[in-house]
């Protein structure tokens, strides 16, 4: 798997965590190293119009897509839903779960469970048009992105200290 990452101001702790989430959930999302060696995802933190966004690469082909673009908006990660402030911990993990909402998204593009279309979305052979913000949260590829974001954050996390020692990373405790 390629994995780029276009970040300014990102401290090197929190670039190793990115790459190391993308590739510790992608190898829980899709088991087949074969399929996963043949991805390449960008990933963007960026100004954003939301908390995230998976799409395809402009590149890819829309039939079988292996290449992806990843949105996350590290500045909206600075305040929580209550308008609080958010400690500089509290920030990578936001961007991290972020960061695997988005990655399930991929995952379900990879597996040809999700394909966009000109009105909405195509999910395991149904068209789902939202009309409202409600009808997109409740659609099933969003509730299941919203279901797994938290385990894999959890589960990368149990894993995060046995990667800092590997690559010698001291400092805030993530």
């Amino acid at each position: 798997m390629e994995i780029k990452l276009h970040a300014r101001n990102i401290d090197t702790k929190l670039r190793v965590a990115l790459y190391a989430m993308t590739e510790f959930a992608m190898a829980k999302l899709v088991p087949s190293s074969r399929l996963r060696n043949n991805i390449s995802i960008d990933i963007h933190l960026k100004h954003h119009s939301e908390n995230g966004e998976a799409m395809l690469s402009e590149f890819t082909n829309p039939k079988r897509p292996r290449e992806f673009k990843i949105i996350v908006d590290h500045h909206r990660a600075e305040i929580d839903d209550y308008n609080r402030t958010r400690s500089d911990t509290e920030w990578g993990h936001e961007i991290l779960k972020t960061l695997a909402h988005e990655l399930v998204h991929v995952k379900q593009y990879v597996l040809g469970e999700l394909k966009p279309v000109n009105n909405g979305f195509v999910f395991k052979k149904t068209l789902y048009t939202p009309n409202t913000l409600l009808d997109y949260f409740e659609s099933p590829f969003e509730v299941e992105a919203y279901g797994r974001e938290k385990g894999l954050l959890v589960a990368f996390l149990g894993k995060w200290k046995m990667i800092e020692e590997e690559m010698g990373i001291l400092g805030i405790e993530m």
